[in-house]
């Protein structure tokens, strides 16, 4: 199996025969990270979106800074379309924010209200499309959420890009538990992409692999229930985590492998989760996805005949393969 896998590898990365069909690959970059991390993987790229901007109360959202703008006008430079990440991040709470999405999301006047503001922020600036990132969501936001996408497909221009990002389940019921009315998003959307990232985390006592391959196979098998394979974006980690006796760090790709090298730890390639891991004199776990990491998905969604890879982020990792 590790040596069907690794053959699949090569192959796409050499251009052979079942690379013939480019794969999309979409880098998600956030406003405050350098603009030059889009320069250094531009030629990997097919799409960048931009962090962005966010829901701020009801019918309201924020509006794109002069960084958004920014790495808006680097994307063009290099021929490369950009859309513009809205989400329900609330500096508040640190996290996102369920309540600050219903605000929006419970009546169809701030519904509305919200995506007609946001589309004409999205013609004003030259935005290539919108990429709907709204997460923590309940059942009760169901609905509203397909009224959110449906409305923002009606206000932006037909040729624009739209996109709805979501969390990632292995239960097929289990999405309509998190809010989403699939087959309702895949009308208004021209892809859902997959957050095949975050099974394991510092939110949690037990260390794990970030997005590991068995559990991205099974998540995209349940959302091919209502969604084609080929509208679906794979989500990609750039980034790692920590498991320490007093933090649990969110971590860059770098951070995780100076924290290595400095307790004199030697990384272990685990080929089954796709990622790296390492354990630390101090009792600490890491684990971290790579430029090796987004070559294997890489495989994986050409096997899997899915749009494309999705990946967070530019700003947090490495460069694109």
């Amino acid at each position: 199996m590790r040596l069907a896998l690794a053959a699949l590898v090569a192959l796409v990365l050499a251009g052979g025969s079942q690379a013939s069909t480019p794969l999309a690959v979409l880098g998600f970059q956030s406003d405050y990270s350098p603009a030059q991390l889009i320069d250094e993987s531009a030629k990997a790229m097919t799409l960048v979106g931009i962090d962005g901007v966010d829901l701020t109360g009801a019918g309201m959202v924020s509006q794109p800074t002069a960084a958004d703008r920014s790495q808006l006008a680097r994307a063009h430079a290099h021929g490369l379309p950009g859309v513009l990440l809205v989400g329900n991040w609330s500096d508040k709470v640190n996290d996102f924010s369920e309540s600050l999405a219903y605000e929006t999301l419970g009546t169809s006047q701030t519904t509305s209200k919200a995506t007609g503001a946001l589309a004409a922020a999205v013609i004003a600036d030259g935005w290539d499309g919108v990429s709907v990132d709204l997460e923590s969501l309940k059942p009760r936001d169901e609905a509203g959420l397909s009224r959110f996408v449906s409305d923002l497909r009606a206000d932006l221009p037909s040729s624009d890009s739209l996109t709805v990002c979501i969390s990632a389940t292995t239960s097929h019921s289990a999405y309509a538990a998190m809010g989403y009315d699939l087959p309702a998003l895949a009308v208004s959307a021209n892809q859902i992409v997959l957050m095949t990232y975050d099974d394991h985390g510092p939110w949690e006592n037990t260390p794990g692999p970030i997005g590991p391959l068995g559990w991205q196979r099974a998540s995209v098998a349940a959302l091919e229930h209502d969604v084609p394979a080929n509208r679906i974006f794979l989500g990609v980690a750039n980034y790692g985590y920590g498991w320490r006796p007093h933090s649990r760090p969110n971590l860059t790709v770098a951070q995780a492998r100076a924290l290595a090298a400095r307790f004199h730890a030697t990384p272990r390639w685990v080929a089954s989760a796709g990622e790296w891991t390492a354990k630390l004199s101090d009792g600490s776990t890491l684990w971290w996805s790579d430029k090796r990491s987004m070559s294997v998905r890489l495989a994986l969604a050409r096997t899997l005949g899915v749009h494309g890879i999705a990946v967070w982020s530019l700003g947090t990792g490495d460069l694109l393969p």
